[in-house]
């Protein structure tokens, strides 16, 4: 568990996509519980997600998830002090579309890839012009 209280992790969220798109983050999802019933990635419903893009949204969103988990983001959400930050279920899912993700079933976390890694670069690159 992360010690590090929901009003700070706010704080966090929304200062990286303020860097990267302009304005706060819309999709912060915290919940007292985890996302009991997406522990199977099978469950996350990703066959209608189209996403071709990589948004700003995307970016912001990705950088929090790292943020916050070094790499290895549970398919329940990211456990802070009193609170689940529960990744966007549809920005997670075009995370592994576009391969920068990978969903280790076995551990119940997305990995990132060599590929998320190198998107992960590209943005802070992109932040320091």
């Amino acid at each position: 568990m992360l010690d590090i209280e929901r009003d700070t992790a706010t704080r966090i969220i929304d200062a990286m996509a303020v860097a990267i798109d302009g304005k706060p983050s819309s999709a912060k999802s915290f919940n007292q519980f985890p996302y009991e019933n997406l522990a199977d990635y099978g469950n996350w419903g990703q066959d209608n997600n189209d996403s071709k893009n990589d948004t700003p949204r995307t970016r912001a969103l990705f950088m929090a998830y790292l943020i916050f988990s070094g790499g290895r983001i549970p398919l329940r959400g990211i456990e802070m002090h009193g609170t689940f930050f529960r990744p966007d279920v549809w920005v997670a899912g075009a995370l592994v579309k576009k391969g920068y993700l990978m969903v280790d079933e076995s551990a119940g976390e997305f990995l990132v890839t060599q590929t998320g890694w190198a998107f992960v670069a590209e943005t802070f690159e992109m932040l320091g012009k």
